[in-house]
């Protein structure tokens, strides 16, 4: 290793403390990997003598035979990070090694005279390697080591469960030259949710760090960084309810939204930053060269300042954005309805002009930079359910290859763009994959399952039941589509079919009273959803309810006559925006209602089975809690008189018992409780019972609409289970390698 004497350097606008490990470029810190550091520190000791590549890899890894791809993986890193000047202060003699070329000037140390003693004037001391390595000359041995060292790492990282085997192993397994995996977890009682409309989880930009959402029992979003020389992930302080993250370009922060803000959040303390209001919807944000944010959603995108302010709103919407190599072009995705596709586009950022068309995608398209050659990479995007690499030249703006496959299986979101991977600019990719592993079952009060509905290893989250009881109406997720649909299925026979086979994103299914009709969300193109009616015949059509904002069916009034919706796709929780309760008067030309239009976050309303009662979440008292409200109809139809708590300690999801006898929530605990009442002529409310609890890993299966049903008499009750463990977050550094006829450029 690097020698770690306190030594001070200067060169250009660089200043690196080799003992303190600090290195900085006009007073602010640039941040490297340990072993990009130790490079640095050995090239700038070098004093502008070529340095043999055998001599630098000997010093850099002392105890492992590593190949010479290793070392040139850390040369291009901290060519990257010395580049902001305009200048290459590393020389690549070929066959031989590099040389650093910038004049080091070596500084006294803090309180030691101006003047140089002979001590600081003379060489450094060259780095020998352990002797145990001098000695390997014999080819032949370090034939046999490499395999056997090889096949050591690959059954370590299996019996590990992916996991790296702690500090020691990090950094060799990182720039290995061939690919390797590692697998991320969240910790015990936390779920990853599939990002529809978010970024869920992203790579620093140095690929050192993963920083990933998960979901706990309540329903609501955390921060958790995985630092990938650790073996367990932390979480972030500050950062539950988040919506979606971006990292800042120097790694040490973190972007993020929750409740309707936008924040900067440092990864060492808990100091909070706010920004701003984010957009409603927001999707995801990046950092301009000219020191703006730039920020997208499903209605708009804006530029903030990095130090906080008001949005300024763009004419045009730009999903997706990424900074190209260069800072001169913006890549972004907007949708295609005649292609049924996204198409990832070149943005001029002097002009904001679109430059050309790249490619078709059914999702966002980040670059990701080739390790073989620093000035090609490729576009990264998911099709039809595989992440795919184009090869591409930033500077061309062309794409030079065919698309190919580095993984399968990967989710997307048809709707949004949103896509479950992340690439960093030193080689590595992190993705997640998209297993079918839930399933819809019956249980007795007690959490005993009791029957199945539909088949297994499904993508399934809830499901609604037929007022007649004969019926079970559910939406399932499709990979290769991105989106899911409605199934119907048969209580006695266990058979099931798609509602229709024309393409388009169908969800959150509600009954008619009469159990002839859905309503349900309905969206295609790009469009924002609405409610949508129609039959169960094949050839029955679809009748769309009148334009909203945002529309996701909620339950039906048992005359037949109102249908309440909620605007916001977060109904568990305040977040983007604050939820809204409305309802359609079937009855007056499908008029539009406000129901619960507060300045609180209020969703899941149901009405009671005499209509003449409304429960819904609201959370007024600084929770969401469930209430119930006498609705009145006629002429003038809406909520009045007093509203009465239910809940205790929040709800989420509510159903009535058919006969108006119970109440069932399901609370912040994942448990469904039971609340026996009487309605007339005051509410009475008994003691809330706990039934049986719905993991967080079957709530998480797919982003859906939460839910699960009860039967007439309350005494079964129909909710998702998982029949397999989750799929973890996987990590690939060197990812390059993976693709075909790649490994022997790479190699080189």
């Amino acid at each position: 290793m690097p020698n770690q004497q306190s030594h001070l350097y200067s060169f250009g606008s660089f200043r690196l403390d080799a003992g303190a490990r600090v290195l900085t470029s006009d007073g602010k810190a640039v941040t490297l990997a340990p072993k990009t550091f130790d490079l640095l520190v050995l090239l700038v000791r070098g004093e502008g003598r070529l340095m043999d590549k055998r001599e630098l890899m000997l010093a850099l890894w002392p105890d492992t035979i590593v190949e010479e791809a290793n070392l040139s993986f850390q040369v291009s890193i901290l060519r990257k990070a010395l580049q902001s000047n305009g200048h290459d202060l590393i020389e690549t003699v070929p066959k031989h090694g590099y040389r650093f070329t910038a004049p080091a000037e070596h500084l006294d140390p803090p309180g030691t005279s101006n003047g140089r003693s002979p001590e600081h004037t003379k060489a450094l001391p060259e780095i020998r390697p352990p002797a145990s390595l001098q000695i390997q000359k014999d080819p032949t041995r370090q034939a046999r080591r490499g395999p056997l060292f090889a096949a050591v790492v690959a059954l370590a990282v299996v019996a590990g469960g992916g996991y790296w085997l702690g500090k020691r192993f990090a950094a060799p397994l990182a720039t290995s030259p061939k690919a390797v995996k590692l697998s991320v977890l969240p910790p015990p009682g936390f779920a990853i949710e599939g990002a529809a409309s978010r970024q869920s989880f992203a790579l620093s930009p140095d690929g050192t760090r993963l920083a990933f959402t998960a979901m706990d029992s309540s329903g609501a979003f955390s921060v958790f960084l995985r630092d990938l020389d650790s073996l367990e992930p932390r979480l972030l302080p500050g950062t539950e309810s988040t919506h979606t993250l971006f990292w800042a370009p120097d790694g040490q922060s973190l972007y993020v939204t929750a409740k309707g803000k936008l924040s900067r959040i440092p990864l060492e303390g808990d100091a909070r930053v706010l920004l701003a209001d984010s957009p409603p919807f927001m999707f995801s944000g990046t950092w301009l060269s000219s020191g703006r944010l730039f920020l997208d959603s499903y209605r708009g995108s804006y530029l903030v300042s990095p130090s906080g302010g008001p949005l300024d709103r763009l004419k045009e919407i730009y999903s997706w954005p990424e900074v190209l190599p260069g800072g001169e072009h913006l890549l972004y995705v907007r949708w295609d309805a005649r292609a049924g596709r996204y198409r990832a586009r070149a943005l001029r950022l002097a002009d904001f002009s679109t430059m050309k068309d790249l490619i078709e995608t059914d999702s966002r398209v980040r670059y990701s930079a080739s390790l073989a050659d620093s000035d090609t990479g490729y576009l990264l995007y998911v099709r039809g359910g595989s992440l795919l690499a184009s090869p591409f030249d930033p500077r061309s703006l062309q794409v030079t290859g065919e698309a190919m496959s580095v993984a399968s299986g990967v989710y997307s979101f048809a709707k949004t763009g949103a896509a479950d991977f992340s690439v960093s600019d030193t080689g590595a990719v992190a993705y997640r994959t998209s297993i079918g592993r839930s399933q819809l079952v019956w249980v007795d009060r007690s959490g005993r399952q009791l029957a199945t509905i539909g088949p297994a290893n499904i993508n399934v989250k809830s499901a609604r039941l037929s007022p007649d009881g004969q019926r079970v109406a559910t939406a399932i997720y499709a990979i290769e589509r991105g989106e899911q649909d409605l199934w119907v299925f048969d209580i006695k026979t266990n058979s099931g079919r798609r509602l229709t086979a024309d393409l388009a994103l169908r969800d959150s299914p509600v009954w008619s009273p009469d159990s002839t009709k859905l309503a349900f969300l309905h969206t295609a193109d790009s469009e924002p959803p609405r409610v949508h009616v129609r039959g169960l015949g094949e050839n029955d059509a679809e009748e769309s309810m009148p334009a909203a904002d945002f529309q996701i069916p909620g339950a039906w009034s048992p005359d037949g006559r109102f249908l309440a919706f909620t605007n916001t796709g977060f109904p568990r929780s305040e977040n983007e925006q604050q939820g809204d309760v409305w309802m359609f008067d079937l009855a007056q030309g499908r008029k539009s209602i406000p129901l619960l239009n507060t300045r609180f976050h209020e969703a899941h309303a149901v009405f009671s089975p005499d209509g003449k009662w409304l429960a819904f979440t609201s959370n007024e008292s600084g929770r969401a809690e469930l209430y119930i409200q006498a609705f009145r109809s006629g002429d003038d139809p809406g909520l009045i008189g007093e509203r009465y708590l239910v809940s205790a300690a929040g709800a989420q999801a509510v159903r009535w018992r058919r006969d108006g006898k119970e109440l069932f929530y399901l609370g912040f605990d994942g448990r469904v409780q039971a609340v026996p009442l009487r309605l007339s002529p005051k509410p009475e409310f008994g003691r809330a019972a706990a039934l049986f609890t719905i993991s967080t890993e079957a709530r998480a299966a797919i982003h859906s609409m939460l839910g699960f049903d009860v039967s007439a008499d309350g005494q079964r009750f129909l909710i998702p289970v998982v029949t397999s463990p989750a799929s973890p977050l996987v990590i690939v550094q060197n990812w390059e390698a993976l693709l075909p006829h790649k490994s022997q450029s790479v190699l080189r």
